[in-house]
């Protein structure tokens, strides 16, 4: 082989290895993620603890490689010995993480408090993921002390392109690790990949080694006094000038990286893949301008490439501005596609790649192009500078993604982050372009011109709420809260609309949660007082309740009179001014004495309590979200199991539409009866609302028992106008018996896990109907109950009937069905409410309504 030959295959193969080696660490980050928040919890201070130590151990490695391998003789085998420990790692991490569960949990059972947790929290964060952090940032520094050769500028610019290659590999491995391999294949599958990458890394890595051109060979002398004081007082930007600025871009792009998360889970819905894609854009961003940067540099020489790091710091600041009213404006989904549920997600990401890559831009290319502005620097000289370079921009990233949701949003606003973080690019650009001793000029021009922005521009979330408001299509909103929380950004608006009615809407995270309209409110009272109702206990109940949204459920429990105490958990620390503007339906809950709040999140409160409870109810979020997926697994289940006292009960929501596509359904049913084998499902009729019933035996209901409890609800629960009030009208929820979800679940025998949730799958968002059909599989409510009096039969099997058709009105939009419902019982407070709808509230006419049956189901 010809040295050319051999010197381009050398290429190619150290290319290849770290464009694998930045795939697989990505691969492994996203999958190490998604295992450790099942143990640690799915908060965002969890969450945000992640960040930091798996950030603070690359910026520790690449500092403690840098300074190790420029003292020694060049050589990939260092880096090749570093990717197989990774890969060994990487392979091994399923069974250590499940030793790390095991051990969580035994020391958080042995506590109650919050500060022990915190270190129990940290201490396994950190024995996950400290050591393959330490071990991938030190690749960087070896691979430098491998390869490097030449001339300084050759040396500088393959640092450069080494960076650049690694960032693209690293948005690509995100990309198919978070966005598909996670969602279609699991935990062990993509496990299976990250480990591929890394071999591949390591052999094309030791192949290029038995390849490396001679002048790579040579032992990499020790940096001399001359170069590193040249260091110090290099042409061009001095050395602190371009250490500060290093640092600064590590805060704007992490800060930047989680406000952009944030910012997207608004415009974009609340699914598990909005994270990956966030991540992805903004590695791809990165590791395209970088590649840009770092030719263009080489291209236009030191003087000049240093206006042009000026100037790109300039454009940065532009772009993290410009990029949240881009997505106003309905860039990547139309404004009437601002808000919805969970599942709602586009299938199709290159739009929101496309958008969310632009101020990624010019803010990824700053860091190759401070590298190539080291000061000339032999090999040993070049490797440590480039990693120190390195590790500070990684301490900066640890700072920003540390502090952006804990202490900025919350404290100056997303706004005010925003402009900030404009303040401190627009610094760095004006402090390179400037000649020396300009450092009050410069920050003094970026203030003044931050001050402008916040004058000229209008707030982001005034017109975020705005937004929200026009989605409706309401005639008529009314703005009552918008806060910007640690968790969530929460919207309440009124609504007014002579077709829709008038209620109150909240949304949280730009996701509809709760509103005041007829059936939402009827779910959350069934869902808060069923699971008390039913319970054998007489007094002095213990109840739990995971999520609190508007806090009806909540408030459903404690309108039970024998229920002691509630712990409500929930990840957002802001709902007492929820409350506030819900009190008509959920009874003032949070001032109640009752009434106990944890701000936390729920599996894991579950698995840390010692307390044995009567009653727990899951309210959360769609089985699709990010911050709930964690609760519809089996996992979950069985703490749950765990948790509840001799004969507790337990109840979940559950949708049964749009987020169960396809098998999906029967699959979360198989699950949830694997746990709780004693399962009734019960369903709103007319709306996509269910939830399922977990008895510690078969359901059998004493209706006298039942009737007296349920006379004994206060008035402002409002029993009767929910018809929650009688016997009768509460068996009309019923729907799936224990025999009749056996036929619906069949021979299926998926369930999800932790590691392989099948909602997460992109499948789920076909626009196809529902594989099994609720309506057919509705049970005889009469044969659960006992004791029933004389026309309380009748009055069952009336009120099953009228929900009958309403459920066939679910489904298919029959409007027949709905109107022969309402035939059946005009009195109906569900009918009445879709029919109102159905004739943009018009008083119906019943000669004209209840003349012709043909289009009607039978039961």
């Amino acid at each position: 082989m010809n040295a050319k030959i051999r010197s381009l295959t050398f290429s190619f193969l150290i290319y290849l290895a770290f464009f694998a080696s930045g795939a697989g660490c990505l691969a492994a980050e996203v999958t190490w993620n998604r295992m450790l928040i099942v143990v640690v919890g799915n908060s965002l201070s969890a969450a945000a603890m992640i960040i930091i130590i798996f950030m603070g151990g690359l910026g520790l490695g690449s500092v403690v490689g840098g300074r190790y391998f420029s003292r020694r003789r060049g050589s990939l085998m260092p880096y090749i010995l570093l990717e197989a420990c990774i890969g060994l790692y990487v392979k091994a991490s399923p069974a250590l993480f499940d030793l790390l569960t095991g051990l969580f949990t035994s020391m958080a059972a042995g506590t109650a408090q919050q500060g022990s947790l915190t270190a129990a929290r940290l201490l396994v964060s950190t024995v996950a993921l400290l050591l393959p952090a330490i071990l991938m940032g030190a690749t960087f520094p070896a691979m430098i002390a491998g390869t490097t050769a030449g001339d300084s500028g050759r040396r500088s610019a393959r640092t450069g392109y080494l960076y650049s290659v690694n960032t693209i590999g690293a948005a690509l491995g995100c990309f198919a690790a978070g966005y598909y391999f996670l969602l279609e294949r699991g935990v062990q599958a993509t496990i299976v990949v990250a480990l591929g990458l890394y071999v591949t890394a390591a052999l094309s890595a030791l192949v290029a080694n038995a390849l490396r051109p001679q002048a790579v060979l040579t032992p990499s002398p020790q940096p001399d006094v001359v170069e590193q004081a040249g260091i110090d007082e290099a042409e061009g930007a001095p050395a602190r000038v371009l250490r500060a600025a290093t640092f600064g871009i590590g805060f704007v792009a992490l800060a930047y990286e989680v406000l952009l998360t944030r910012l997207s889970i608004l415009y974009l819905g609340n699914t598990v893949s909005v994270f990956p894609l966030v991540l992805t854009a903004f590695l791809l961003g990165t590791g395209f301008s970088a590649v840009a940067g770092t030719w263009l540099y080489g291209v236009l020489g030191r003087v000049r490439g240093q206006r042009m790091f000026g100037l790109l710091a300039l454009g940065a600041g532009v772009f993290v501005m410009a990029t949240p009213y881009l997505l106003l404006a309905g860039a990547v989904r139309g404004v009437d596609q601002l808000t919805g549920m969970a599942g709602g997600a586009t299938r199709d990401p290159l739009p929101i790649l496309g958008i969310l890559i632009l101020p990624t831009i010019l803010i990824g290319a700053l860091l190759p192009v401070a590298m190539r502005m080291l000061p000339t620097a032999s090999g040993g000289g070049t490797t440590r500078s480039a990693a120190n370079l390195y590790a500070l921009n990684t301490a900066g990233g640890v700072i920003g993604a540390g502090v952006a949701n804990l202490l900025l949003v919350p404290h100056i606003g997303v706004q005010n982050t925003l402009l900030l973080l404009t303040a401190v690019c627009l610094a760095i650009g004006l402090l390179v372009l400037m000649p020396r001793r300009r450092l009050v000029i410069s920050l003094s021009t970026a203030a003044v011109v931050v001050a402008a922005l916040a004058l000229m521009l209008p707030g982001v979330m005034d017109l975020y709420a705005g937004r929200i408001a026009e989605d409706t299509g309401a005639a008529k909103t009314e703005m009552l809260l918008v806060r910007e929380g640690r968790a969530a950004t929460v919207t309440v608006l009124d609504q007014a609309d002579p077709r829709k009615g008038t209620y109150r809407d909240m949304y949280l995270n730009g996701i509809e949660e709760a509103s005041t309209r007829y059936w939402h409110v009827q779910l959350f009272k069934l869902l808060g007082v069923l699971p008390g109702l039913l319970h054998e206990g007489e007094g002095d109940m213990q109840a739990a309740v995971v999520a609190f949204g508007a806090g009806i459920t909540a408030g459903s429990v404690l309108a039970l009179d024998d229920v002691a105490s509630l712990d409500v958990v929930d990840l957002n620390p802001d709902i007492e001014g929820i409350n506030d503007l819900f009190t008509e339906v959920n009874g003032d809950v949070f001032h109640n004495p009752r009434f106990h709040f944890h701000n936390d999140d729920g599996r894991n409160f579950l698995v840390t309590s010692r307390k044995q409870y009567d009653l727990i109810i899951s309210d959360s979020t769609h089985p699709r979200a990010y911050d709930s997926w964690i609760l519809y697994t089996g996992e979950f289940y069985a703490s749950v199991r765990q948790r509840l006292a001799p004969g507790g009960i337990f109840a979940q929501w559950v949708p049964v539409l749009d987020s169960m596509r396809g098998p999906l359904f029967s699959i979360h049913l198989n699950t949830f009866r694997t746990v709780f084998p004693h399962t009734t499902l019960w369903f709103v009729p007319g709306s996509d609302q269910a939830l399922l019933l977990a008895m510690p035996g078969p359901l059998a209901i004493d209706a006298g028992r039942l009737q007296a409890r349920l006379d004994r609800l206060p008035d402002w629960f409002r029993a009767g106008e929910y018809r929650l009030d009688t016997v009768g009208r509460l068996a009309a929820f019923f729907w799936l018996d224990e025999a009749a979800m056996a036929r619906l679940i069949g021979s299926e025998t998926r369930i999800n896990t932790d590691g392989r949730h099948y909602c997460d799958s992109q499948a789920a968002l076909i626009p196809a109907p529902p594989e099994l059909q609720l309506p057919y599989f509705q049970a005889d409510a009469a044969s659960c109950f006992t004791s029933l009096a004389d026309g309380q039969r009748q009055a069952i099997a009336d009120e099953q009937l009228v929900a009958f058709h309403m459920g066939h009105f679910a489904y298919f939009h029959r409007n027949r069905a709905l109107y022969r419902a309402w035939c059946l019982d005009q009195a109906n407070a569900n009918t009445l409410y879709w029919v109102d709808l159905a004739l943009g509230g018009e008083q119906p006419d019943p000669k004209v309504l209840c003349a012709s049956d043909s289009d009607a189901p039978s039961p």
